[in-house]
């Protein structure tokens, strides 16, 4: 359930930030592909890339398409015509079929012709070696926790919100720009003063993401009140099981990497380096704190034999062996709390 790492040799990995800056500088790429993450950054990506292309020749040197395979002809087309005056082309494809990716692998020369610039919005894994290994591929939607907090206190349009519920927002929201632009909306119409934390706690779900790392953080303190509403979080997220373990797995190896920089004595930089890296998350002070915390009150072991419960999970729930995740990770939970009674 790790995630998918080392794209195609040659390929540029990048943040969201450096790419959008690349996109939106003088000499933008010849090709762009945004893996799925944070929604709230594809339309700031196609308006970036729409700007490429001065306003009275969009009509002519600006396209979108569906990426499956009855539009590859007319991507050839777009691809291989001359520019109307701009100078620059600029084509958008929204996701790849299997067939059309296939067949778009074997136009990589008109693809990388140098005056178009393509923005592709797909999983990496469907997207032609070809064109890969000439992209800026864009995987982690990671921004620091400053520039987070600014750009919420300016959506906030000059009404006062508490620090610790501008915390328990990027909290509750795993810092999700889309999740968090909704949920700003939500704070505002139901306030009519400064917001607070228990507005916040009041208005605002547990996304899966936050649910799933409160669930570990909770199994790692002992705290199984606290799980079991974690638990609640999760379902009550909507989200699919495969979604549900990855979570909750990535949380666990999260820890057991919390417990080893710990028991070694290393830099907690390390730690925050290593989460950037690996699993595209910044670690403010508070969150590092936290994590650490969690790690020293379970041991070694019990992560370990965790991690296998969880990867059996996995292979239960694919082999419809188990109704589904939660039911699973419930019984998980209960029989973690019995052997700790």
């Amino acid at each position: 359930m790790t995630a998918a790492k080392g794209y195609a040799s040659g390929s540029k990995e990048v943040s969201v930030t450096e790419g959008l800056t690349s996109l939106r500088g003088k000499k933008p790429a010849s090709l762009y592909v945004f893996a799925p993450g944070d929604d709230y950054f594809v339309p700031q990506a196609k308006e970036a890339a729409r700007s490429l292309v001065a306003e009275a020749f969009r009509a002519f040197d600006y396209a979108e398409f569906e990426g499956s395979d009855d539009n590859v002809d007319g991507i050839r087309e777009f691809l291989g015509s001359e520019s109307f005056g701009s100078g620059r082309k600029v084509l958008v494809v929204n996701g790849l079929e299997d067939k059309g990716a296939k067949r778009l692998g074997t136009m990589a020369p008109l693809f990388l012709s140098g005056s178009t610039t393509t923005v592709i919005f797909a999983d990496p894994a469907k997207v032609p070696s070809e064109l890969l290994k000439k992209a800026y591929v864009v995987t982690s939607y990671a921004v620091p926790p400053t520039a987070v907090r600014s750009w919420i206190n300016k959506r906030f349009e000059g009404r006062a919100i508490e620090d610790q519920a501008v915390h328990e927002l990027m909290e509750r929201t795993a810092s999700s720009f889309f999740l968090m632009r909704s949920e700003i909306d939500k704070l505002l119409a139901y306030t009519d003063a400064a917001v607070t934390v228990a507005d916040v706690r009041e208005v605002v779900p547990r996304c899966h993401i936050a649910a799933a790392a409160d669930l570990v953080e909770a199994i790692s303190l002992r705290k199984y009140d606290r799980a079991a509403t974690a638990l609640y979080d999760l379902s009550a997220s909507g989200a699919a099981d495969t979604t549900i373990l990855y979570d909750v797995e990535l949380g666990f190896v999260r820890l057991l990497n919390a417990k080893l920089v710990s028991k070694s004595n290393r830099p907690k930089a390390d730690l925050r380096a290593w989460c950037l890296r690996t699993q595209h998350q910044y670690l403010d002070d508070y969150t590092l704190r936290a994590l650490l915390t969690a790690a020293s009150h379970i041991k070694l072991r019990e992560l370990e034999a965790m991690l296998e419960r969880l990867e059996e999970i996995e292979y239960e729930t694919k082999k419809g062996l188990i109704s589904s995740a939660l039911v699973a990770l419930e019984r998980l939970l209960s029989a973690v709390a019995l052997t700790t009674q």
